[in-house]
């Protein structure tokens, strides 16, 4: 029986990939599989471990002292983290159980880099789960355009003072990182390509393999009877953006509306609904389109988002960065074709002009061309064959094995 173990920050976003792997490693013969999150908030579930509430209160404390520290601007770059506290779980029982430890979002206050390298001195099997680019960079969650990752993140765009921190960041994980137990699995090809240029990771194996997704949920729908349950009229047609953070730096809400205020001089037909979910007001996206918005809130559950997509004609997603958006991959899976930009891990998802649309980064007026092809050429989304959930458990199987057979 091999053992594994699931280190995360919460059950939310990133900890919802994690959570799914979990499970499908549980169903698996010869893996028994547990999760160790820093916030279990009120979730119960049996293989689900919580931290202690001083380790929260240490998360804390990390943030507030992070805000004297690291001074830039959040909304412009997104986050940057750098670990003042956090918490030491080596000696956890899960992690004196587990043989092969995946690593997935730990930051925010959970575990510094003296606590990563405490785990991987253990000896046990470590695998890195990017799910954005902080394991690679001098701090930045996501870089943009910016490549200091490469070199030595010495002029870091977006540090207001206090620079050289990103470039000791950088440098230690280069030296916590450099261990023969550490792997690093991207579930997108650019990320990939990414950390196998960065100095962090240089030298350490870097495998892809896209986030395991397997729902019951997420499936097609009878799409006038779903439209009826949101109240909306059948024969409007929907599109469909959301987020977490409907504003977030990554996500390119500007570029959506700037797409849909363009498009009625490309799309004559004016029967079209925007269906938005996530954190945010509705006060906040009221006339800022020129169709009806209908703004359902943050919506947790799968059942609740399935619906969503069960009324949409098409998903948009204008994203100027992202790694493997898991709504890209639901939206398919519901059989609903997806408009997003050519950026990050988007295009492993997408076959252009067969189940969706890939648009020139940042351009609006490609990202509106797509909708209408989209529109009128009825086109229907669907999962690509590198998404199967058999696929991509045999991929951890064969990551996990092979240390066993290389004998480390």
């Amino acid at each position: 029986m091999k053992r594994v173990l699931h280190i995360q920050f919460s059950m939310k976003s990133g900890g919802s990939a994690a959570w799914k792997l979990h499970q499908a490693f549980s169903r698996q013969p010869g893996f028994s599989s547990e999760v160790l999150t820093l916030h279990s908030e009120e979730q119960r579930r049996p293989a689900l471990f919580g931290l202690s509430k001083w380790a929260v209160l240490k998360a804390k404390l990390n943030n507030r002292l992070h805000k004297l520290v690291v001074k830039y601007d959040q909304k412009q770059y997104g986050l940057f983290t750098y670990p003042i506290m956090g918490t030491d779980v080596a000696g956890h029982e899960c992690v004196k159980r587990a043989e092969v430890i995946y690593i997935h979002w730990v930051q925010m206050g959970f575990m510094t880099l003296d606590g990563l390298e405490t785990l991987i001195k253990t000896g046990k099997q470590i695998i890195f789960f990017m799910h954005d680019m902080w394991s690679i960079t001098g701090g930045c969650h996501n870089s943009f355009d910016c490549a200091g990752y490469q070199t030595d993140c010495s002029n870091c765009p977006i540090l207001d003072s206090s620079k050289s921190l990103a470039s000791m960041q950088l440098r230690r994980k280069e030296a916590v990182f450099n261990h023969e137990n550490v792997s690093f699995i991207s579930p997108s090809r650019w990320l990939k390509d990414c950390a196998e240029r960065s100095i962090a990771t240089a030298g350490r194996p870097v495998h892809y393999i896209p986030n395991y997704f397997n729902s019951r949920y997420f499936v097609p729908q009878d799409k006038v009877a779903a439209k009826q349950k949101l109240g909306i009229d059948p024969d409007v047609r929907v599109l469909l953006f959301g987020a977490v953070n409907l504003f977030s730096a990554y996500k390119g809400f500007e570029y959506l509306e700037q797409a849909l205020n363009y498009f009625p001089e490309i799309y004559t037909e004016d029967r079209l609904q925007i269906l938005i979910f996530g954190e945010g007001s509705e006060a906040d996206i009221q006339d800022r389109f020129p169709y009806p918005v209908k703004f359902l809130g943050y919506l947790n559950d799968e059942k609740d988002i399935a619906q969503a997509y069960g009324a949409t004609d098409v998903f948009v997603i204008p994203s100027v960065a992202d790694n493997q958006p898991t709504m890209v991959v639901e939206s398919l899976a519901c059989g609903v074709p997806v408009v997003g930009f050519e950026t990050g891990g988007i295009p492993d998802m997408i076959r252009h002009r067969s189940n969706g649309y890939l648009a020139a980064s940042r351009n609006y007026r490609d990202l509106a061309e797509g909708i209408k092809y989209c529109l009128e050429e009825s086109i229907q989304g669907y999962q690509l064959e590198s998404f199967d959930p058999e696929l991509i458990m045999s991929l951890h199987n064969e990551l996990i094995n092979e240390r066993d057979t290389i004998g480390v």
